[in-house]
């Protein structure tokens, strides 16, 4: 390897463009050098500046071993590869592919205006991927920010500086503004109580500053301030050209001060930014343009049922109807037998108690008696006032054998009170369609104008 020039420098390491002549190719060598614990010595080996510090380091070396270990076991184009690792004067370096072009934070401060939304999820989209792979080997960057996400001359962006050293190096450290990037760190990467554990909710934190970066050109406050007194106005209510409010209301959930109230990992982020978040709910203080409800045991078992309505309710709007008929054919007599008793005892109950029954007509009931050769059968029978005049209804009827017969409930009399349409309003548009055919059966309300399209077309030409 042939050192050509330092690429990029920080307080864990440096990184230098270098040429490798038995591949033929330039690549990008990372060498471990924490400046706060060591520095360049004697024949460019890295020394140690007390023997304190000796564990610390060591620590940190086995680290960065690590992360490059950990690197080299993940492919995904979003993530940077590490093609080997070796140690050698006193550290560790690694090999990495030369990737050109500007980080996030170059482009940001090139823009004139703030982007648009398909261009933030273009950069959005490949690195929740890169996350989510991550997330799924319980491995957390951690240190998320415009300057270590690359943008390449393909336009596909590139998580780098993995700071998997930084998490050990961190509890001995003695400069810990060295380890994270304040402004996109989330609140429990600065704790150390267990209850503020980090997660994927700590990189969605971080992943939410950086597009609240990139829309204002400056990164949110401190999250230990905002803790405090948060003064950070939500993006939703800034109306940002461009970009809808479903996107900014997502953005301001992974920006939640508290860790349990962003989301927990990549799929609700994701749910969230699509505007349907499937798992949890949004906080009360964000508003959705696409609000999404979970259905209920109940929806769930009635979806049966439905799917049978909606097939009835293309057969009402596409054939002509007579009150109470189908077409005659074998298919459509077995669906009206099915749906006709489950839909009675979902409508009649709720149409009764939208009316009160008239008391002035009320009629003594009766006792009738009826014999027939071999068999008896008592009937207590009551008159009520409908429509077309007095009828008389069974209201219970008992056989020799005991068994009850089934008899249909009659309607009170205020149930023809104005029109069907009045008295099917508070249904859905499958149920008021097939509440409306029914109601247009009673006599009062055949020539009404709203029961004339249940009508055939001789019926109604006749009609008017």
């Amino acid at each position: 390897m042939e050192l050509v020039r330092v690429l990029a420098s920080g307080g864990f390491g440096i990184v230098y463009l270098a040429r490798d002549h038995w591949l033929d190719r330039d690549v990008a060598v990372k060498e471990f050098l924490p400046t706060h614990l060591a520095g360049r010595g004697d024949h460019d080996r890295v020394e140690l500046r007390t023997d304190a510090d000796t564990a610390a380091f060591a620590q940190g070396l086995q680290s960065f071993i690590a992360e490059a270990k950990l690197l080299a076991h993940f492919s995904h184009p979003s993530i940077v590869k590490v093609h080997r690792f070796w140690e050698a004067n006193g550290t560790g370096y690694m090999v990495m592919p030369y990737l050109r072009g500007p980080t996030l934070g170059q482009v940001r401060r090139s823009m004139g205006r703030p982007p648009t939304e398909e261009w933030l999820r273009s950069i959005l989209e490949p690195l929740m991927g890169a996350l989510a792979a991550l997330h799924a080997e319980r491995v957390y960057h951690r240190d998320i920010s415009p300057d270590n996400v690359l943008l390449t001359d393909s336009g596909r962006p590139v998580l780098l500086d993995f700071g998997s050293a930084r998490s050990i190096a961190f509890e001995q450290s003695r400069s810990p503004t060295a380890i994270l990037k304040p402004r996109f760190a989330p609140i429990e990467q600065y704790a150390e109580a267990t209850n503020l554990r980090q997660g994927p909710w700590t990189d969605i934190y971080s992943l939410g500053a950086l597009v609240a970066y990139l829309l204002d050109g400056s990164a949110p406050p401190q999250s230990t301030a905002r803790a405090i007194e948060d003064e950070m106005k939500p993006l939703q209510e800034r109306r940002i050209a461009g970009v809808s409010s479903t996107f900014l209301s997502a953005i301001d959930w992974a920006l939640a001060v508290r860790p349990q109230e962003r989301p927990q990992s990549i799929a609700e982020l994701r749910d969230a930014l699509d505007g349907c978040p499937s798992v949890r709910t949004f906080p009360a203080t964000i508003r959705m343009e696409r609000p999404f409800v979970p259905p209920t045991s109940h929806e769930r078992a009635a979806r049966p049922l439905l799917m049978a309505l909606a097939s009835a309710a293309l057969v009402f709007a596409v054939t002509p109807l007579a009150p109470g008929s189908l077409p005659a054919t074998s298919g459509h007599a077995k669906l009206e037998s099915k749906l006709e008793p489950k839909l009675e005892a979902k409508l009649e109950p709720k149409l009764e108690a939208k009316v009160e029954p008239k008391a002035a007509a009320a009629v003594p009931s009766t006792l009738l008696m009826s014999t027939t050769a071999g068999s008896t059968s008592t009937s207590e029978a009551r008159v009520e006032l409908l429509d077309d005049g007095p009828k008389v209804r069974s209201s219970k009827a008992t056989s020799p054998s005991g068994k009850a017969a089934k008899k249909r409930r009659p309607r009170p009399a205020a149930f023809y009170a104005g029109g069907p349409a009045e008295q099917c309003s508070g249904h859905g548009f499958f149920l008021r369609t097939y509440c409306m055919q029914r109601a247009c059966k009673a006599p009062a309300f055949r020539s009404d104008a709203q029961c004339v399209q249940f009508q055939p077309p001789a019926a109604r030409l006749a009609h008017y």
